[in-house]
């Protein structure tokens, strides 16, 4: 029932502010409105707790089959929209190859699976990097441009031009 809830509660929060903001915004705002979600007491800032916590609230909404393991198929069904900015730019497989290198990575043992304390060290190593000021807070601006899911996931559907 907890994990019905939570997902439910989840996917239509984020379901919500997906189409209004996919067409024009390569990512970016869909983020910010991510961020803000997280930030539930409006500090303009995520403690590790709150973003900890969001962690576990995507994990449960992702494990489908309720075994606390995220299999490669439940982390790549799980979208809260960037998917949709994917596809009306032609970068659908780019978007899929930055998902699987993002469960490679979180897959610390190689088993195939992400168990939820291999995905709550991988969330806590990365918010450790994208804390630039290493003030164990991150910013709305660290969160955009140095949290790895962030960044892969916008870079697979806006590609930096190479000079």
């Amino acid at each position: 029932m907890k994990t019905t809830l939570a997902s439910a509660c989840l996917t239509a929060a984020l379901a919500v502010a997906a189409p209004a903001i996919a067409a024009d915004s390569e990512g970016r705002e869909l983020a910010e409105t991510l961020f803000d979600g997280i930030d539930d007491t409006n500090r303009g800032y995520l403690d590790q707790g709150q973003f900890r916590n969001f962690g576990k609230d995507v994990f449960v909404s992702m494990d489908t089959d309720e075994d606390r393991q995220l299999t490669l198929k439940e982390f790549m069904s799980w979208d809260y929209g960037m998917r949709l900015i994917a596809e009306e730019k032609g970068r659908e497989e780019a978007y899929e190859t930055a998902l699987r290198v993002i469960f490679s990575f979180w897959d610390r043992d190689g088993d195939g699976t992400i168990a939820a304390v291999e995905q709550n060290r991988s969330l806590g190593n990365d918010f450790r990097r994208a804390d630039l000021d290493e003030d164990a807070l991150l910013t709305k601006e660290e969160f955009l441009n140095g949290f790895s899911v962030m960044v892969a996931l916008r870079a697979a559907i806006n590609p930096a031009p190479i000079d």
